[in-house]
Parts: C-alpha cells; sequence; structure tokens
C-alpha cells in the first residue's frame, strides 16, 4: 500500500505535470485508433468501391438452356450456407420495345432488396418496394424515347400479353447503350407471371463473408447443381475483382504496418514523459533512498506511476481518437467513401499496447531511478550527464543499425545452401522478407534510438552557444537542461523521426503502390453512332474536328456472320420473344477493329497470346481474336479455327489469342447491363477493319470510338463532327465520367 500512497501524492502534489503526461499518453494511444480505424476505413471504403464499380458478387448459376431457367426455391438454399452472405435471383428477358424505331429492350425483373440496385443513379424518382404490382423502372433512353416522366406508363407486348405498368422511377446509364437498348425494371414476380415462368429466375448471384472462399465455394455446390439439373453452371467472381483486390493486399500490410509504427512512436512518448519526471524528481527519488526505501522501491514506484498514467491515458486516448476520425470524416466526406468502421482491435492494440508500452518505456527511468543516490538529494536539481555515455550509445546504435542492410544484402542465398536448402533463391527472398519485419525495422528503430542521446549532444555543444545567444539566455543553463535529461530528449527527438520516416515510407509506399495498380479504367472516352455510316474515305476528317485526340479515333465494323449450322448453341430460345428472332445460334458477331489504334485505346488482357504478336496477325488478316468466355463456352483457343461464312463462301479464320477487358467488366457492373453484355462478348470475335471489308463486303462504319482532349463537350462535339462529315442523326455516348470516378476514388484511398 505504500507504493500506491507514494504514487497518488506525487500525483496530487504535481497535478500539472499529471495532466500534462496524460494528455500525452492519450494522445498516443488517439494515434493509434486513428490510424487503425482510419485503415479499417479504408478497407471499408475499397469493398464499397468494389461494390460499385467491380461488384461484390462472388459466382452466379445461369442455366446452359437460357430458357429454362434456375428454380427460385435454390436462393433460400444458398442463404442457408455459413458462408453465404447473401443471394438473390433474377429474371432476365427481352422485348420489342413499344416506340419506335424497331429496337429490343432488356426486361428485368428483381427484388427490391436487390444489392445492384443501390449502386445506379436516379434522374428522378425511387425504386419499387415489392416483389409485386403493375410498377416500373425504366432508364433515361427509354424515358426519353417514349416521352413519359415519372408517373407515366409503359405497355409490354408480347404475343397475346399485354402488361401495362406505371413509371416510377428513371435510372441514368450510359447514353450510348440506354439509346439503342433501354433497360426497364420489373417486381420480380410480376415479371415471372406475365412471362408464364413463377418460381424461375434466369440467374441467381451470391456473395461470399470471405471472398477468398468462392473457387472452393464453387466445387462444393457444382455436384450438387449438376444432380438437380445437368444444365446449370456455376461461375465464380468477375476477373477485376480479383485483380483489385490482389492489389489491395498493399492496404492490408500498409494497415498493419501503421499501426505498429504508431505503437512504437507511443513507447517513444512515454518513455521521454516518463524520463522527464525521473529528472523533475531527482531529489525526491533521492530522499526517498535517504530515509531507507530500497532501490526496489524506488524503481517500482516509478513502473506503477507509468502505469497508472497510461492506462488514465488509454481511457482518453480512445474517446480522443474516436473523436478525431469522426471530425476527419465530417470534413474530408468525399474520402471517407463507406463513412468511419471502428477497429476495434487497434482499440484494444491502444489501450493494451500502451500499458505495455508504458511499462517497457519505464524501464530504463526505473533503471535510473533506483540508482539515484542519497547524496544526489544535496546537488543541484539537474546534473550534466557523462560525457561517455552517448559515445557507447552510438556504437550500440550503429552496430543495430547495420542489422538490417546485412539480412537484405548479405550472402542469405549462400548460407542456405551450406544448411541444404532446396531452393537458396527462393528461400532467401522469403527469409529477407521475414526477417525485415521481424528484426531489421525493430533494430533499426532501437539502433536510432541509441544514435539520439550522441546527436543532442553533439546539437548542443555546435549549435547551443548560437541558439542561446539568439534568444538571449545562458549557454549553461540551456546545456543543463540537455544534458541533464538526455534520454529525454533523445526520447522527443525519436518519436518526432518515427513519425515523420513512417509518413514518408507510407507516402512514398502507397503511391508506388496505387501507380503500379492495373486500374480498368482504359477504354475510350466516346463512342459515337451514325446510322446512315460514313465510308472509310471520310474516317479521316474526324481527327480533324476540335477535341478529338490525332491519332486516337477508330472506326469500328460490326457484322453478324453465318457459322456452320448447329456451331455455336449458346443460350437457349425463348419462344416468341424477341430473343428468338434476333439471338440465332448459328450466327456470331464480328467486330472489325483498327489493329494499330485499339490495342492503344483499350486495355486488353490477353489470357492466350500478347498483344503483340496479335496486332501483328490481325493486320496480316484472315485472323481473330475471341474472349475468354468465348472459350469457356466452346473450348476454342489460341490456334483454333473458327469457320465463318464470308461473301464468297466459308472461310476458316485461326485464333491469335484470347482476351478480356477490365474496362468492360466495370462497365458491366456499375450500371447493370450483364446479361447484354455476357450475351455479346460470349458470341463476339474481334477482327480487323481490313477482313471485314475483304470476306464481309462491309461498305460504310456506323460505330467510332474515339479519345477526347480535357474539358470537351460531348454535344458540342457531336455537331462539329456532324458538320465535319455532313451527317445528320449521330448519337454520342461519353463515359469520361465513368474513368473520372475510378481515378479519383482509388487515388482516395492513399489520401484517406
Amino acid at each position: 500500500m505504500v507504493l500506491p500512497k507514494l504514487a497518488l501524492s506525487n500525483f496530487l502534489n504535481r497535478k500539472t505535470r499529471v495532466v500534462l503526461t496524460v494528455l500525452a499518453i492519450a494522445m498516443s494511444v488517439s494515434l493509434v485508433v486513428s490510424v487503425t480505424s482510419g485503415y479499417t476505413s479504408i478497407e471499408a471504403a475499397a469493398y464499397k468501391f468494389f461494390t460499385h464499380y467491380v461488384g461484390s458478387i462472388d459466382a452466379t448459376v445461369t442455366n446452359k438452356n437460357y430458357a429454362s431457367g434456375v428454380p427460385e426455391t435454390l436462393v433460400d438454399q444458398f442463404k442457408a450456407d455459413p458462408r453465404v452472405r447473401n443471394a438473390f435471383g433474377r429474371y432476365d428477358t427481352e422485348t420489342i420495345f413499344p416506340a419506335p424505331p424497331a429496337k429490343s429492350a432488356e426486361v428485368i425483373g428483381v427484388r427490391p432488396d436487390d444489392p445492384q440496385l443501390g449502386q445506379m443513379y436516379f434522374e428522378s424518382g425511387w425504386w419499387f418496394n415489392s416483389v409485386d404490382g403493375d410498377v416500373c423502372v425504366i432508364d433515361q433512353g427509354g424515358a426519353r424515347a417514349l416521352n413519359i416522366p415519372v408517373g407515366g406508363e409503359v405497355t409490354l407486348t408480347e404475343l397475346d400479353r399485354k402488361l401495362k405498368l406505371k413509371v416510377v422511377g428513371i435510372v441514368h446509364k450510359p447514353d450510348v447503350m440506354a439509346s439503342f437498348r433501354p433497360t426497364i425494371y420489373v417486381p420480380l414476380h410480376t415479371l415471372e407471371r406475365y412471362k408464364g415462368s413463377p418460381g424461375q429466375v434466369t440467374k441467381i448471384s451470391i456473395e461470399l463473408k470471405n471472398h477468398s472462399d468462392a473457387e472452393r465455394f464453387v466445387a462444393d455446390w457444382r455436384p450438387k447443381l449438376e444432380q438437380l439439373d445437368p444444365n446449370l453452371k456455376f461461375r465464380s467472381a468477375g476477373e477485376s475483382r480479383k485483380l483489385l483486390e490482389q492489389n489491395l493486399v498493399i492496404v492490408h500490410l500498409l494497415s498493419y504496418f501503421g499501426g505498429l509504427i504508431s505503437m512504437v512512436t507511443a513507447t517513444f512518448i512515454v518513455f521521454s514523459t516518463l524520463s522527464m519526471g525521473v529528472t523533475e524528481r531527482q531529489r525526491t527519488l533521492a530522499m526517498l533512498r535517504a530515509v531507507g526505501a530500497f532501490r526496489s522501491q524506488v524503481a517500482g514506484l516509478v513502473i506503477l506511476e507509468g502505469i497508472l498514467l497510461a492506462t488514465l491515458g488509454a481511457a482518453l486516448g480512445v474517446v480522443l481518437g474516436i473523436a478525431f476520425v469522426h471530425a476527419l470524416a465530417w470534413k474530408f466526406d468525399r474520402l471517407f467513401y463507406a463513412g468511419v468502421v471502428l477497429s476495434y482491435g487497434g482499440i484494444a492494440l491502444g489501450v493494451g499496447g500502451s500499458i505495455a508500452a508504458a511499462l517497457v518505456a519505464s524501464l530504463l527511468p526505473a533503471w535510473s531511478a533506483s540508482r539515484v543516490s542519497p547524496l544526489e538529494a544535496m546537488a543541484p536539481l539537474a546534473t550534466p550527464g557523462r560525457a561517455r555515455m552517448p559515445w557507447a550509445c552510438a556504437a550500440a546504435g550503429l552496430v543495430l543499425i547495420a542489422i538490417d542492410p546485412l539480412i537484405l544484402y548479405g550472402p542469405m542465398e549462400r548460407l542456405l545452401s551450406l544448411f541444404g536448402a532446396s531452393s537458396p533463391a527462393a528461400a532467401a527472398r522469403l527469409t529477407r522478407v521475414i526477417s525485415h519485419f521481424a528484426i531489421g525495422l525493430p533494430t533499426i528503430l532501437v539502433g536510432f534510438f541509441l544514435l539520439s542521446p550522441i546527436l543532442v549532444w553533439l546539437v548542443e555543444r555546435a549549435i547551443g552557444p548560437i541558439v542561446a545567444g539568439m534568444l538571449g539566455l545562458r549557454f549553461a543553463l540551456l546545456r543543463q537542461q540537455l544534458s541533464s535529461g538526455i534520454w529525454r530528449a533523445a526520447g522527443t527527438g525519436t518519436a518526432l523521426m518515427v513519425g515523420l520516416a513512417i509518413l514518408i515510407a507510407l507516402q512514398t509506399e502507397g503511391r508506388t503502390a496505387i501507380n503500379g495498380w492495373k486500374l480498368p479504367d482504359k477504354f475510350p472516352d466516346m463512342f459515337i453512332v451514325d446510322f446512315n455510316g460514313i465510308p472509310a474515305s471520310e474516317v479521316s476528317k474526324f481527327e480533324q474536328v476540335p477535341g478529338i485526340k490525332k491519332g486516337e479515333v477508330m472506326p469500328i465494323a460490326i457484322v453478324a456472320p453465318d457459322l456452320p449450322k448447329g456451331f455455336l448453341s449458346l443460350f437457349g430460345q425463348e419462344k416468341g420473344t424477341l430473343a428468338a428472332l434476333m439471338m440465332t445460334p448459328d450466327r456470331t458477331m464480328f467486330i472489325g477493329i483498327d489493329p494499330d489504334v485499339a490495342f492503344k485505346m483499350i486495355d486488353l488482357d490477353f489470357r492466350e497470346g500478347n498483344a503483340k504478336d496479335a496486332e501483328r496477325l490481325l493486320k496480316q488478316g484472315g485472323y481473330v481474336l475471341v474472349t475468354a468466355e468465348y472459350k469457356r463456352l466452346k473450348g476454342l483457343g489460341l490456334g483454333g479455327t473458327l469457320p465463318l461464312r464470308t461473301t464468297s463462301g466459308m472461310k476458316d479464320f485461326k485464333i491469335a489469342g484470347v482476351v478480356w477487358s477490365p474496362g468492360i467488366d466495370v462497365i458491366v457492373t456499375a450500371f447493370d447491363m450483364g446479361r447484354q453484355m455476357e450475351q455479346r462478348t460470349a458470341a463476339s470475335v474481334f477482327g480487323s477493319n481490313a477482313d471485314a471489308q475483304r470476306y464481309f463486303g462491309v461498305p460504310k462504319f456506323m460505330l467510332f470510338a474515339a479519345n477526347l482532349n480535357p474539358a470537351v463537350d460531348k454535344d458540342t462535339l457531336v455537331k462539329q463532327v456532324q458538320r465535319a462529315l455532313k451527317s445528320e442523326g449521330m448519337r454520342a455516348g461519353d463515359v469520361r465520367k465513368i474513368k473520372e470516378a475510378i481515378e479519383s476514388d482509388l487515388k482516395n484511398f492513399l489520401l484517406l
């Protein structure tokens, strides 16, 4: 009971010092809480980013025979799996849009709790709140074609069936898609009854609690689905999601690294504060020794005070840390994309770590206090330290600092080979990484801490007289304050050093990591459509229009050649619908591109082959690129042969590569266009414009992709293009906002 009474007495006699000490510890704890909660908020922001641009869906179930659908009861079975966070079904179909000119419209039956619905931007109105009801949400392209606002009516017609729907919302989609293929959202059960397929959906989407379990989940469920219906097929997460999740590994590493360094900084702050207390109470501690206190009692008193102060500071620090994060979120709400997400592990680390840091940090001051001689009670308050002490610590510090370079650049491979490692190079890389974080970094921090006293000593002697003269102080007084509390000054300097070092390291590593990310934003700024067609000889006039980048205009030829009978049965036909009239299984879509321009404007990830060879082969002629989905369906890959009917008969085209576009995945998810893109990309091949003209007789181009100079207005540009080409009726779709949003949101992670 003696030590607690002495500690309490000391606190009451030095209220200001106690308050300042508690505040110093509280600030260090708030640093830990702020950093860990900040990085947890980053992860939440990243997840929300994925949900909007890349999607949170880990697997989907569809039917190979599209007309048969998937039993809706499977949704509940998936939800019963403990690995599943959410599962929901949709009914996707097509209809003839009730407005001239004749075109198809996408009709999607959804539940109001469908998580993908909340990702889209509304121009007016909102979603319906039931799975039943004669209501709908339509995109702006359909609303413009029908000239109807919210509250108007849309009538779906199919054979002898009609469905009149009231428009309750208008959602925004890319103009280039919405203008030519509108989308209508209908309550799920309403659409099922209209189609005569109650209890059937066309797709079930599954979101897992742990996204890394997707492949295992699919493997576990595939045999069950095959037993239920052999035509049911499983697909795991989209490639963009996997790619960005791999890139975010660095964010997880930085979060742990930032929390660890925060604790190190807190340790030095606590050490500096306790050292100051020991220095201030040098006479008091000497008096305790003079009246009979043991060395262990004096040391225990300092340790107890450190733990008590740390406990008080930790409690206050948690409150301050949470308040700081919320204040930042209030001020910079654009950066906190998903709001504040507290890290309870970080709070526990801050509280427990501060107490542990206080214990560790109090050891040296306690040792110093236990060595106080009773005779020092009669000495001046501050006694300059011995000159030889900094040199010894500096030597030890230099030895510790040299350990990490030895780990990273030493003969690690040679040593491991002597110990019989089967693969010395691989083992050396792993050993270096583990040793760097486990041994190298801690020894660097401790080494520089031990180097700090000599720096304080040198600065005092080199700059002290100048500073004393500038401030009008006696140099002896300034020297006494530094030399007598050299470890206090060293702790303060080290805390500042660590803080500045981690700020530079996080900024450098973070910018390096994000600049190395493969952002899914490399696709053309604008697509322009001219239904009258533009001859190849007139295409060069595009580049003469102000605002269009030189050399970044690409005409796109689209033709639907025949395949051998029965060659490509991609989707089942729905009897009596537009799909039965338009999606014939023995035709494909040949998309002609300019190889010289396409690979610069569009990010194509080659799953088989490479861009250089593919560009050369497409220019050579008689070659095509197929999508990864195409290969999954037909098993045709690099070097395979695809027969297409040309104007002069069947011709075998060789496959120059299997590709996938991250940008397509982003557009598909952000604007809920999965079925449209799946049908078109799966049944599409990419060839050259020269082949489109040579083998399929394409006389004119109706679709163009272009990159624009900054701040170019879409409508103004279209008018200028029409004047330059003397054409009317052009329509354009601007996707620059999508690209800007992707880039700004990802860069905001680093700022956060």
